[in-house]
């Protein structure tokens, strides 16, 4: 994202000192836009902070939510990057996961009430290689932790995410960035027998805008779960505002509200709010 750097001009009275500023400053060199990153590039790395919750409305009855704090840390050379996730489920199912054998009946039982309890903590390594001036490549790996206080907060076992995208900057300035991504346990199920293994599609677009203080980001995607052969879209859309220096970098705040669509979608639709600090 750009920004306008000021530059500061002498005010003259006097008709000839007026006209060699203006004859100086046709000759001065125009000064280029600084670029900040707003975190919308997926192959251009940064530090950052982010706190976000996103709620789930699972369906007319029931819905869930996730707090989520993050640090990203770009390492060596800066084609890497380490981040960290602290997760927090926010469900009803956390207080009384099971209830006469039936999880349904503690999510529609008022007296059951929700309870924030830790998730599964994650670990991701991203790698970008290959980068130029119409494209570039990234990898990511990100291990799931069983840390989770409750089965309903997590996985219930370790898992792993793995995945590949490849983005093309397009000539009027926009990103497209599909990506494979897939997700797997490392245990062959937790103790209810539950496994993961996901694979999705994902067609990341990021629009160019005019004005550099906003940005927004549609995010397409199709799921698989091998698990239960469910097949379903979803397509979440981000819009993004800087906000102006904080902590030593640039802030900003996000909303997300997304979509799921398919007779096996596993919700209605969700929302996520944020705020982050990059580039510090």
């Amino acid at each position: 994202m750009n920004k306008i750097q000021k530059c500061a001009q002498a005010t003259m009275r006097m008709p000839l000192l007026k006209s060699m500023a203006f004859l100086i400053s046709l000759a001065s060199p125009i000064m280029a836009q600084e670029e900040i990153n707003n975190g919308t590039n997926p192959v251009k790395l940064t530090s950052q902070i982010a706190f976000q919750y996103q709620f789930n409305q699972i369906n007319s009855s029931l819905n869930t939510g996730l707090l989520e704090m993050a640090y990203t840390k770009p390492f060596g050379d800066g084609s890497q990057s380490f981040r960290f996730t602290l997760p927090f489920s926010d469900s009803p199912f956390n207080a009384h996961p099971l209830i006469s054998g039936t999880a349904g009946i503690a999510a529609t039982n008022p007296s059951v009430g929700e309870e924030l309890r830790l998730g599964d903590i994650s670990l991701m390594l991203i790698k970008v290689f290959g980068v130029t001036e119409k494209n570039g490549a990234a990898a990511t790996f990100e291990l799931f932790l069983d840390t989770a206080e409750t089965e309903t907060a997590g996985y219930g076992q370790f898992a792993a995410e793995a995945s590949a995208y490849y983005a093309w900057f397009l000539d009027n300035g926009s990103i497209f960035a599909p990506a494979l991504v897939h997700t797997f346990g490392l245990e062959g199920g937790n103790s209810r027998g539950v496994d993961v293994n996901t694979t999705t599609i994902d067609f990341y677009y990021v629009p160019k805008l005019n004005n550099p203080k906003y940005y927004i980001t549609a995010d397409p995607a199709i799921i698989h779960d091998w698990e239960t052969d469910a097949t379903f879209g979803s397509l979440q859309v981000t819009f993004g505002m800087m906000t102006g220096k904080a902590f030593g970098g640039d802030s900003q705040i996000f909303i997300k509200p997304g979509v799921m669509f398919g007779g096996d979608a596993p919700a209605d639709w969700s929302v996520q709010v944020g705020y982050k600090v990059l580039n510090f």
